[in-house]
C-alpha cells in the first residue's frame, strides 16, 4: 500500500546568511499527499501561502502609507469611492481597521474563491457588489475578529491609489526589489498552468488538482518557502529596503493592549508570544489555511531571524506553525537566546460551585478552532455540563469549578488531562460570554496556548407557530449548491443542512462540512446572525433568506439563499436522472443536479462535454465518489443507487450522455 503524505518545505533566513530551505515528507494521519521530499532546496515547489498572503497586501498599503499616499486613519471611502454597504457605520471604517480586523464586516469569503485550473476575476470584480447587500456585525473598531473581506478590500486600495493591477504591483514593488522570482499570484505564475510545479491531493480517494486562490489580496499569493522567508527579512530592525522602520513598527503594535483580546497586529495575527517574550524576545506571525495548503511565517525583527514553512495536504498552518516555532527556536538557540516550552496552567479545583456562577445556566453559541454550535450548560454542585445540542449521541463534557471563579475540562474519572481547557464566564454590556484558556499538548511536535472569547449566552427568541413550523419543514431535506461556477472547489462538499430542535426554539443551525453556523429566526423566510462575540469566534457570519426559485428543469421550489452569495436547493426538489435522458443543457450560474433513478443506480454512463463544464457524482452518504477534475478521471461514470449527480458548465453548451 503506497504511504500517504504531507509535503513540507521549510526555510529559515538569518541576517548574515543566505537563506536556507529544505523539503520533508511528513506522515500524517488521515494521509492525503502522495508526494515524497524528492524536491531539494534548488529544486522548491510553488506554494499557495494562503492567508500569509495577506502580509503581502499590508506591506503593499504600509508602502503607500510609507509615500504618503494613504493615510491609515482616514475612512476606506476616500481611497474606493464603490465601497458601500447596507449600514451607514460603514463609512466610518478606516484602512487601519480593514489591517487589524476591526471593521466589523461579517463575511469572509464568498462564492466562486477556489477554482480548479480557471484563473478568473470573479472575486475580485465582485466584492463590492457583495459587501453592499451587508450589514456590520459591530462598530467600526470595536473589537477585532478575522476577516477576510477587510483584504480583498485591501487589494483595490493598492490598485485605485498605484494606478496598477495588484498582481504587477507585488510585482515590480514587492517581488524583484527582494529578488523574489518565484513569488507572484495566480494570473502572473500559472494563468491555467501549474507545469511542473503542479500537485496532486487527496480528498478521500481521489486525486484533486489543486484549486486556485482568487482572493490575492486575503489568501492568492503564490511562492516557494525561501522567497517567503526572505520577504520576511524585510521586516527585520533597520532593514528598510520594502518598508521604513516606522511602517514596520506600527504593524508591529497591537490593536488593544488588553491581553484578552486576540493580539493582532496590522496584518500579523500575533505581534507578541509569551514564551518568547519571557525571555524579552518579540516575535511575530502570520498563519494561512486553504484547502489543502497551509503555511505559517514567524519573524523575530530584532534578532533578524525569519522561518517560513509551506505544507501541501491533510495539514493546517497550526502544524505549520509547530514547525515554524521549531525553527525559530533552533536559530534562536543558536544566537545564544534558548527559550523552554510553555507548561499549563496547574489550577485547584474547589469542592463545590458557588451560587453565583450557576446564574449562567442556558444555552449558547460556542465556537473555537476545534468545532461550533448550540449547547446548553447546567450545573450540579460539583460540575459544570456542556451539551452539544442539534446532534445525535452528543455526551456532556464535564468541567470542575476552580478556586479562581473558572471551569476546567475534566475527563470520564475527573481528572485533568494533558490538555488543558479552562472557561471563565464575564458579563460585558448586559451579555453574558464565554472566555476559553486551551492549553494543546501535541506529543512530538511541541504545544501552543490559546485565550479567546469563544461563546455568547442567547437570549429567548419567540416565534409565530407557523414560523417554526416554515423552518422544521425546511430541516426535513438536505440542500445542495447550485450556483458556483464548474470549476469550484465547493462541489466537493456542495452539501447543507437546515437544523432545528426543541431545545433551541427561535433558532437553527446551518450545517456544512466545514462546520455549523447559529442563526434566529425573524420569519418564514429570514433567519439572522446574531453574536456579538468579541473576538475571531464570530467570524464569516451570513444571513439566510428563503426565496422561491423556478429552475432551469422547470421545478419551483425553495432556495436557500445566504448573504456571501451562495445558494441552495433541497434535494427533494431535484428531477431524476433516468434512462431516457440523452442530453443535458448548461446555464450558467446554475448547475444541473439529479437524484440517480432506481433504473440507473448501480450501471454506468459515459458523456460527451465541453472542456468548459464538469460532472460531479456522490453517494446517497453525499459523499464524492466521482469527478471530472480527479486527474485521469475515467471516461464511464459509476452510479451509486440512491446518489446524485450534477452537471454544471456555461450556457450555449450542453452534456451528451450514452447508456
Amino acid at each position: 500500500m503506497k504511504k500517504k503524505m504531507i509535503t513540507a518545505m521549510s526555510a529559515l533566513c538569518m541576517a548574515g546568511t543566505v537563506c536556507v530551505s529544505a523539503g520533508n515528507a511528513v506522515h500524517a494521519e488521515p494521509a492525503q499527499s502522495e508526494l515524497t521530499a524528492e524536491k531539494t532546496a534548488s529544486q522548491e515547489r510553488i506554494y499557495c501561502i494562503a492567508s500569509v498572503s495577506k502580509m503581502y497586501s499590508t506591506l503593499a498599503v504600509m508602502q503607500l502609507v510609507d509615500e504618503g499616499k494613504v493615510e491609515l486613519d482616514a475612512p476606506v471611502t476616500r481611497y474606493l469611492p464603490d465601497f458601500r454597504m447596507d449600514d451607514e457605520r460603514y463609512r466610518d471604517i478606516t484602512v487601519r481597521m480593514l489591517m487589524n480586523h476591526t471593521s466589523g464586516i461579517p463575511l469572509g469569503l464568498f462564492i466562486n474563491h477556489y477554482l480548479y485550473e480557471d484563473v478568473d476575476s470573479f472575486t475580485h470584480d465582485n466584492a463590492f457588489d457583495i459587501v453592499s447587500g451587508l450589514r456590520l456585525k459591530a462598530d467600526p473598531g470595536e473589537y477585532a475578529c478575522y476577516n477576510n473581506m477587510g483584504f480583498s478590500l485591501m487589494e483595490h486600495i493598492v490598485e485605485n491609489v498605484s494606478g496598477m493591477s495588484f498582481t504587477d504591483y507585488v510585482r515590480d514593488y514587492i517581488a524583484q526589489e527582494i529578488g523574489a522570482d518565484h513569488t507572484g499570484t495566480a494570473w502572473s505564475l500559472y494563468a491555467g498552468d501549474l507545469g511542473d510545479t503542479q500537485v496532486s491531493l487527496y480528498r478521500g480517494s481521489l486525486p484533486i488538482e489543486y484549486p486556485y486562490e482568487m482572493a490575492a489580496g486575503s489568501g492568492g499569493i503564490y511562492a516557494t518557502a525561501s522567497d517567503v522567508a526572505n520577504f520576511g527579512s524585510a521586516f527585520f530592525t533597520g532593514n528598510e529596503i520594502l518598508l521604513s522602520d516606522d511602517a514596520k513598527t506600527q504593524m508591529s503594535a497591537r490593536w488593544n493592549d488588553d491581553a484578552k483580546y486576540e493580539g493582532y497586529g496590522l496584518g500579523w495575527d500575533f505581534v507578541e508570544q509569551v514564551k518568547y517574550e519571557k525571555e524579552n524576545i518579540k516575535v511575530m506571525g502570520k498563519g494561512g489555511d486553504l484547502p489543502y495548503m497551509n503555511s505559517c511565517l514567524l519573524v523575530a525583527p530584532d534578532e533578524q531571524i525569519s522561518a517560513a514553512v509551506l505544507t501541501a495536504g491533510n495539514g493546517s498552518s497550526q502544524y505549520a506553525g509547530l514547525m515554524a516555532f521549531a525553527l525559530m527556536d533552533v536559530a534562536l538557540e543558536e544566537r545564544g537566546k534558548a527559550v523552554s516550552d510553555l507548561t499549563p496552567t496547574e489550577p485547584k479545583i474547589a469542592d463545590t460551585i458557588s451560587e453565583h456562577a450557576k446564574k449562567y445556566e442556558g444555552l449558547y453559541y460556542i465556537s473555537d478552532i476545534y468545532s461550533s454550535g448550540i449547547y446548553r450548560i447546567t450545573f450540579d454542585d460539583t460540575a459544570m455540563y456542556k451539551e452539544n445540542l442539534g446532534t445525535d449521541n452528543a455526551l456532556p463534557q464535564r468541567y470542575r469549578y476552580t478556586e479562581d471563579g473558572g471551569f476546567v475540562k475534566v475527563n470520564d474519572s475527573g481528572r485533568m488531562t494533558a490538555d488543558r481547557e479552562i472557561v471563565y464566564f464575564e458579563e460585558k454590556d448586559g451579555k453574558i460570554f464565554i472566555r476559553t484558556d486551551k492549553f494543546t499538548v501535541y506529543p512530538g511536535l511541541g504545544n501552543t496556548f490559546d485565550s479567546m472569547y469563544t461563546g455568547e449566552k442567547m437570549e429567548e427568541n419567540p416565534v409565530s407557530p407557523g414560523t417554526a413550523q416554515s423552518w422544521d419543514e425546511l430541516s426535513q431535506t438536505v440542500f445542495v449548491t447550485y450556483n458556483e461556477k464548474w470549476t469550484s472547489q465547493q462541489y466537493e462538499s456542495p452539501f447543507y443542512r437546515v437544523v432545528t430542535d426543541e431545545a433551541f426554539p427561535g433558532y437553527i443551525l446551518v450545517k456544512n462540512s466545514a462546520g455549523a453556523r447559529a442563526e434566529k429566526l425573524t420569519d418564514e423566510d429570514h433567519a439572522l446572525f446574531f453574536t456579538s462575540i468579541p473576538s475571531s469566534a464570530n467570524r464569516d457570519l451570513f444571513d439566510i433568506e428563503i426565496t422561491r426559485q423556478t429552475f432551469a428543469d422547470g421545478t419551483s421550489a425553495a432556495s436557500l439563499d445566504m448573504s456571501d452569495g451562495t445558494r441552495c436547493r433541497g434535494v427533494d426538489s431535484l428531477p431524476v436522472f433516468t434512462a431516457d435522458i440523452s442530453e443535458i443543457p448548461f446555464h450558467s450560474g446554475e448547475a444541473a443536479w439529479y437524484r440517480v433513478g432506481k433504473d440507473l443506480g448501480g450501471k454506468s454512463i459515459a458523456v460527451e462535454r465541453p472542456d468548459n463544464s464538469a460532472v460531479f457524482v456522490y453517494n446517497k452518504f453525499r459523499e464524492l465518489l466521482y469527478s471530472t477534475h480527479v486527474k485521469d478521471a475515467a471516461d464511464t461514470i459509476d452510479l451509486p443507487p440512491d446518489g446524485y449527480i450534477a452537471f454544471v458548465g456555461e450556457s450555449g453548451g450542453s452534456v451528451k450522455i450514452f447508456k
